[in-house]
């Protein structure tokens, strides 16, 4: 369906200029032209009414099975603002890969151009791991992230897996100011204020390698003794106090031994209310009791909301059954990553895999069984369903 020429077709390429009423006008000019009857746009959206709202992910759509419609999502090999598109994430389904029709352009021409001017940008919140990992995509519902070969290797593996809904979409990889960048869903996109908390999943944060090297070719770090002896002046060795230093993974491992990551499976790395404050000190909150005080504080009493997260949750569980990547990965240092506002949308993804690892020669986990060095087993599983019995027990008060 060609754009008409002359006046109108000229009309209609400058329209991401227009103001909603004058792009109203247009838009209906054109569809009244080609069809016997213009979709609606809805009802009293003037150009100082509310603007139309951009394609977002409920937690309902995101859950397992295929995602949005790549129109809505942004997928393809396509360059951004102000980055070079290294590689394309591969299209989930060879239907998805054709070309818009001129349908599509003006449906992306009147939903996303429009809406800037009015909509004020949710900046990205990043609640742990290092600072400075995310940028800001040029592209309206994506975000940037340094990129780590084996999370691209992985997020590249998930867009063909059955967990590929309860991720962030992967879209490829991007160049940006010299650095490499994964190109990737923005989950806080279409949230209003959102609340978020970030929940670290499995008994342990580090992998066995880490492990063997520290034993071969141990290197002493004073940052993570200090961070110690701040929490607990007593927790260091007399050796170690000498030396004012500790490995990583005696840190780590005493780092998971004061939390609930040894006792539940998971530990609450921070969290972010509606008025931006946020607060990750949760360091020592090891019980099924302290953590049940910090979702009900989280939750603020919504049980709409609460509602929505147990039932998010029982579906990722439901597909990690029959998820081929989880079974034959051992999934180290990954988050279920918990979002909602105060319309009640509620969603929860899992996020960060820079440390999960592809099991050699077909092994598989069990994501239960208790680690012992050399089995490489996470506990994942374990601290799923514990997170969904604490959810629970608040279900029913």
């Amino acid at each position: 369906m060609p754009l008409p020429s002359g006046p109108a077709g000229m009309e209609l390429e400058r329209a991401p200029r227009r103001t909603v009423r004058e792009l109203r006008s247009l838009f209906e000019a054109r569809c009244a032209a080609n069809s016997p009857g213009p979709p609606s746009l809805g009802p009293g959206r003037g150009a100082r009414g509310p603007s139309v709202p951009r394609p977002t992910v409920t937690a309902e759509e995101s859950g397992p099975g295929p995602g949005p419609p790549d129109e809505l999502l942004g997928r393809g090999d396509r360059r951004t603002r102000g980055h070079v598109r290294l590689e394309a994430a591969p299209p989930r389904d060879p239907r998805q890969a054709r070309a818009p029709g001129p349908w599509q352009k003006i449906r992306t021409m009147v939903n996303l151009p429009v809406i800037s001017p009015f909509k004020k940008r949710q900046p990205w919140v990043q609640l742990a791991g290092h600072t400075g990992s995310f940028k800001a995509s040029g592209t309206s519902g994506l975000i940037l992230k340094r990129c780590s070969e084996p999370e691209r290797d992985c997020l590249a593996r998930l867009m063909e897996d059955a967990l590929r809904g309860c991720v962030p979409a992967f879209h490829g990889v991007v160049e940006h100011e010299g650095e490499t960048y994964l190109e990737l869903q923005d989950l806080l996109a279409g949230f209003d204020a959102p609340c978020v908390l970030d929940c670290k999943m499995g008994v342990r944060t580090y992998l066995e390698e880490e492990l063997s090297k520290a034993r071969e070719r141990p290197k002493l770090r004073k940052d993570m003794y200090k961070k110690m002896v701040a929490v607990d002046p007593g927790a260091p060795t007399a050796q170690e106090h000498a030396q004012h230093a500790v490995t990583k993974p005696r840190y780590m491992q005493w780092r998971e031994s004061i939390s609930s990551s040894t006792t539940l499976g998971f530990r609450i790395e921070g969290i972010k209310k509606a008025d931006g404050s946020c607060n990750t000190d949760f360091k020592t909150t090891r019980s099924w009791e302290q953590v049940e005080r910090v979702f009900t504080e989280f939750l603020d009493g919504d049980a709409e909301v609460l509602e929505r997260y147990l039932s998010r949750l029982r579906q990722i569980r439901t597909t990690l059954d029959v998820s081929e990547f989880f079974r034959r990965h051992e999934v180290i240092g990954s988050s279920l990553l918990f979002v909602h506002d105060r319309t009640r949308r509620a969603g929860v993804w899992l996020i960060d895999f820079g440390k999960t690892t592809q099991l050699p020669g077909g092994q598989t986990l069990d994501h239960r069984r208790p680690w012992e060095e050399g089995n490489r087993e996470d506990g994942y599983l374990l601290g799923l369903d514990n997170l969904i019995g604490i959810l629970a027990g608040l279900a029913k008060r």
